[in-house]
């Protein structure tokens, strides 16, 4: 899948314009002038899913995932320059509806820069508030969806396993378990953060303008952080689990709530023998939803699967 995501990313870079930008920087001549544009994209994962299974990017404890809703905050761009010191900066955010990416990705910020080398680049994903935009084919209702509560992410679908079971979390009594070949989940999920210092996959920081023309630079949002089972900060070396989600459906009714993920000791459902939650960079994670809440303040990538690993939980 990773392969694939690669192919449609190179894709992308080619398909977009290559812009000549006028200058408007003082003191900078035609060649020494160039663009930044900005766009957001969604992992395959979030348009199309994950199969159980045991490759790369599988859920290896047999549940298959889909989402029906997909939506994030993201903005206020920034990068920087270690030689001379210069800075961008773009305060707009938008709420974006994931499931119906754009060809191209969104676009959501567009400067004038000076060509050369821009080694600091960051982003955030911060709460959706009144003063947030969308862009089209994103709705004023999606909107609502996330801005309700403060949030910056609402996603909603669900987990499915032929012979799916949820057991009791931290009950070891198989006869306790019941059925559960479907459980949906719809979570607003109060997570804004700051993403800096973004790198691509083979560590290159930033980002080079090109002189006279536009250097494209992805957002990526990852769709399965949340079934990780160590929280990551670089190369993405996990297993992907998401019987937690069904064990969480306390009162068996097919949804796994955020009241139930409240409710349902860390140690019951996370395992060490499984998982590693060490390095959480926003509070102990003491509930299933506290893990679901770090998870999400990990979902910005860069260019792809490049990451961005200064992370700061934001008001």
């Amino acid at each position: 899948m990773k392969q694939d995501y690669r192919n449609k990313l190179i894709n992308t870079f080619l398909s977009l314009p290559v812009l000549v930008v006028m200058p408007t920087l003082m003191g900078c001549s035609d060649d020494d002038l160039g663009s930044l544009q900005v766009f957001v994209q969604a992992e395959e994962t979030i348009g199309s899913g994950i199969n159980p299974g045991m490759g790369e990017e599988d859920i290896a404890d047999g549940w298959k995932v889909t989402y029906d809703e997909f939506l994030v905050t993201v903005g206020h761009v920034r990068a920087g320059r270690t030689d001379t010191g210069a800075k961008l900066n773009d305060a707009s955010s938008f709420v974006l509806n994931l499931k119906q990416v754009p060809a191209g990705g969104y676009v959501i910020s567009e400067m004038d820069a000076a060509s050369g080398a821009w080694y600091q680049f960051g982003f955030d994903m911060p709460k959706a508030t009144a003063a947030t935009e969308v862009l089209a084919p994103t709705t004023a209702m999606d909107k609502t969806l996330v801005e309700q509560g403060g949030n910056s992410i609402y996603v909603a679908g669900a987990i499915e396993n032929a012979s799916g079971m949820s057991c009791p979390p931290g009950d070891p009594d198989p006869t306790k378990c019941v059925a559960a070949p479907k459980i949906t989940f719809a979570w607003g999920l109060p997570a804004a953060t700051s993403f800096d210092d973004c790198a691509t996959a083979d560590g290159t920081a930033g980002f080079a303008v090109p002189s006279g023309a536009t250097a494209a630079v992805e957002i990526t949002v990852h769709g399965d952080h949340w079934f990780f089972n160590n929280i990551t900060a670089g190369v993405e070396i996990v297993q992907r689990y998401a019987q937690y989600v069904a064990d969480c459906d306390l009162n068996h009714d097919g949804e796994t709530t955020l009241d139930e993920l409240k409710q349902v000791p860390a140690a019951d459902v996370f395992p060490s023998s499984k998982y590693n939650l060490s390095g959480s960079f926003s509070g102990p994670i003491e509930t299933a939803y506290d893990y679901v809440l770090t998870q999400a303040r990990t979902i910005g990538d860069f260019q792809g699967y490049g990451e961005c690993p200064t992370r700061k939980v934001l008001p």
